[in-house]
């Protein structure tokens, strides 16, 4: 094993660090599939030894600058992803980490998190005393503050924090934070844009500069193009995925399709900008994610096109 990797000298950590490699190179290789994202969690989930090893080949010094900075290269070895210190990741083609195509393996910021959910999982844990997050679908999180705080990734997370909870609670979820001390906030972080919807209490939600707090049936977006926008909402319709279903009232055909894609193996892509725009009005159901193509098709009079890994072209 190349001298770059620091480990302890003994059999089973070589062993689990060639496996953690392995499982760079699966993901790396074009040909990931949902499933083997699923097994990977899985893997790392054996032990603190297994996510430690998976921790420490994900995380080797440079491997995220090299990963944006440099174009993909074709294939990559274990002896590469062992090696990749000094930025051989640079040359290994490692680039899908950052940005997976369609959806089909879960991105270096994913793949690193505390926390993860699947297609079609949701998991509640607790932080902290007083405190409750609810995961939704292919939810990405990482605590922070030593349980009094946690950074969203990406995907959808409904926080409970009750009086218990000494001090409050803070997400971060790109350049947004939300906290609060006695306070329910559904909070998304889907396709570059940033939501915070207050079920009960009072949230504190600040970006740069500026903050203001949201009440009850009150939320804001922050759009990928940093514009904020504030609105009366229903928190019903906010929350309703823990009741599997996802309501649509005059919602763009891009968004419903971005809150669609959490729930399936493989990304709709739709075919032009103007097909996002065209408002739909449904109610969809997350254990029968699949029906919702056909009854968008139906309602929007769509093609559809089905293509290998479960990617649908929509228009």
């Amino acid at each position: 094993m190349d001298s770059t990797i620091t480990a302890p000298p003994d059999d089973e950590a070589d062993r689990l660090l060639g496996q953690a490699a392995d499982w760079l190179v699966t993901l790396t290789s074009g040909r990931a599939t949902d499933d083997d994202a699923r097994e990977l969690a899985a893997w790392r989930g054996r032990s603190p030894e297994h996510e430690a090893a998976f921790r420490h080949v994900a995380g080797l010094t440079g491997l995220t600058r090299a990963l944006v900075d440099n174009p993909p290269a074709p294939a990559v070895g274990r002896r590469a992803v062992l090696a990749a210190g000094s930025g051989l990741f640079a040359a290994a083609g490692l680039y899908g980490l950052v940005r997976p195509p369609l959806g089909l393996w879960p991105s270096y910021a994913e793949l690193t998190a505390d926390r993860r959910t699947g297609a079609g999982q949701r998991t509640t844990f607790a932080p902290a005393p007083g405190v409750s997050v609810e995961m939704n679908s292919r939810t990405s999180l990482s605590l922070a503050d030593g349980g009094r705080g946690m950074t969203l990734v990406g995907g959808e997370a409904l926080v409970s924090v009750g009086p218990a909870a000494a001090g409050g609670f803070e997400v971060r979820a790109g350049g947004v934070r939300a906290a609060a001390q006695a306070a329910v906030f559904n909070v998304q972080a889907i396709g570059g844009e940033i939501g915070v919807a207050c079920v009960s209490g009072q949230v504190r939600c600040r970006r740069a500069e500026t903050g203001f707090a949201l009440g009850p049936d009150e939320g804001v977006t922050v759009r990928a193009n940093g514009a904020v926008e504030r609105a009366r909402i229903r928190a019903g319709v906010a929350t309703a995925w823990r009741d599997g279903m996802l309501v649509f009232e005059n919602t763009p055909l891009s968004e419903v399709v971005r809150q669609i894609n959490r729930y399936r193996t493989g990304d709709i892509v739709l075919a032009d900008a103007a097909i996002g725009r065209r408002p739909v009005n449904a109610v969809l159901h997350t254990a029968q994610i699949d029906n919702a193509v056909s009854q968008i098709q139906q309602l929007l009079d769509l093609k559809v096109r089905r293509l290998p890994g479960g990617v649908i072209l929509m228009g």
